[in-house]
Order: C-alpha cells, then sequence, then structure tokens
C-alpha cells in the first residue's frame, strides 16, 4: 500500500492563480495553511475560485461541476467556495477535489477574507497534491 500511496501522487508548492496541468490526475488535495492575521479580526475564511481551461494560458472559466470540493458546500456560479476558519489563524484547512471532468488546466485562487476589526490582514500558503495517477509511477 505504501508504494502504491508514493507512485499515485504528486505533491507541489502552490501559488495562487498558477495554472495546473492535472491531465493523468482524477483528484487532489489542496491544503491552505492560514497565517496569523494582523489586527483583531473577528472572523476569517478561506476562499477558493476555481476556473479551468483547455489551455495553460488563456481562457479559463468558472467550473461548471459545482461538485468538485467533495465534502463541502457546491461551488456557487462564479466557481468559488467560502470555509469559515477561527479568527486567530494557524488552522489547517484541506479541500478535497474531484477533477473527474475538468478540463486539462486547473487555476485555483486562494484568498483569505477578514472582517471586523478596522484593517484587518491575513495570509495563506498553500501545497497541492494531484492524485488517482492514470499512470503510475509518476
Amino acid at each position: 500500500m505504501k508504494r502504491a500511496l508514493i507512485q499515485s501522487v504528486k505533491v507541489i508548492p502552490y501559488t495562487s492563480e498558477n495554472a495546473i496541468n492535472r491531465e493523468g490526475f482524477l483528484s487532489g488535495i489542496l491544503a491552505v495553511k492560514v497565517g496569523s492575521p494582523s489586527g483583531s479580526p473577528t472572523g476569517m475564511a478561506v476562499k477558493l475560485t476555481i476556473t479551468e481551461s483547455d489551455q495553460s494560458d488563456t481562457g479559463y472559466a468558472p467550473v461548471k461541476d459545482k461538485l468538485v470540493c467533495v465534502g463541502n458546500a457546491p461551488l456557487d456560479d462564479a466557481g468559488a467556495i467560502s470555509v469559515t476558519t477561527v479568527a486567530t489563524g494557524g488552522e489547517l484547512v484541506n479541500f478535497d477535489l474531484d477533477l473527474v471532468g475538468l478540463k486539462q488546466y486547473v487555476k485555483v485562487k486562494v484568498e483569505m477574507v477578514c472582517t471586523g476589526d478596522s484593517s484587518p490582514s491575513c495570509t495563506a500558503t498553500a501545497a497541492l497534491a494531484l492524485g488517482d495517477a492514470s499512470e503510475v509511477p509518476v
């Protein structure tokens, strides 16, 4: 089992809105680590906006499959989903992604939404694990 996992996933650091070539992968996990906020926000959320295209550099549109984020609320018409996190930061939020049926290139815009206080600011870092490879080893 360990070898099957090692040979069927690809893990990469992810920068918001970079194109992901998902060819050969049917699923993924986007892990978002919420940073410590500045100011004193009363609420924080991780917002993802997912778009797709047949080309790596142009033609991106919101995904039509509203159930891409498995186990979360459906995406809205803009391809976005928002998940509330603790206002103190430091939380790790995983998004399980079902990539079946999406176009070859996918972009995920990762945003932190802070509310309350006079001017709160929040950051996050992300990593992406692509899984269910059609060819092994990856």
